[in-house]
């Protein structure tokens, strides 16, 4: 424990140093960077269990459409696939691939539009409301009392964290050179 604070403790004197032009993050920063991704990994995967058949993905698609019909009424189908890919930050075809499956499981409704037939809007069934109210609205519920000794800029903190290394990990296109690996894999085992 001691360790993972003074990891933290770098990291925070690192980030009042980078006030002016940015700096190479230390090697030690990036460890507890990554060391927090599986850590919030395993977190995600504390989710309760979902009924048979259902991804998790298809809660968050179903979180999506619900927050994008809120201003109209869950019975009012505003929500088009494009829209729930940009709420989500995914490609459009991954959540048509989605929105197929989840129509299938009659978990929400394609509506088609009378003057394009390409464009779809969605709205959620019984079944997605009930998903919806039981894997979002009360489980947040209760990791709002669980999670109480954190602070809402704590959560700002590390949400803008997350999502700030994985759009400028998503654009980098690094791999381990070719030959290295192997190298590195004998050097290893000869130790």
């Amino acid at each position: 424990m001691t360790e993972d604070m003074d990891a933290v403790a770098a990291v925070d004197a690192h980030m009042g140093a980078r006030a002016g032009a940015p700096a190479k993050l230390p090697a030690e920063c990036v460890r507890v960077l990554m060391d927090a991704c599986w850590k919030a990994k395993t977190i995600a995967e504390l989710m309760p269990e979902l009924p048979r058949g259902m991804k998790p993905r298809y809660v968050h698609v179903i979180d999506a459409v619900w927050h994008i019909n809120a201003p109209h009424g869950q019975s009012t189908a505003t929500a088009r696939v494009g829209d729930v890919s940009a709420f989500l930050g995914v490609t459009t075809p991954s959540v048509t691939k989605l929105v197929g499956e989840m129509a299938e499981r009659d978990l929400l409704v394609k509506h088609a539009d009378d003057t394009d037939r390409r464009a779809v809007t969605l709205t959620l069934t019984e079944r997605g409301l009930a998903i919806r109210k039981a894997y979002v609205a009360d489980y947040h519920a209760h990791l709002s009392e669980l999670l109480a000794a954190i602070t809402p800029e704590e959560c700002e903190t590390v949400a803008r964290t997350i999502a700030k290394a994985l759009t400028l990990m998503r654009e980098d296109d690094w791999q381990v050179p070719r030959g290295k690996q192997e190298r590195q894999g004998k050097e290893d085992s000869a130790s």
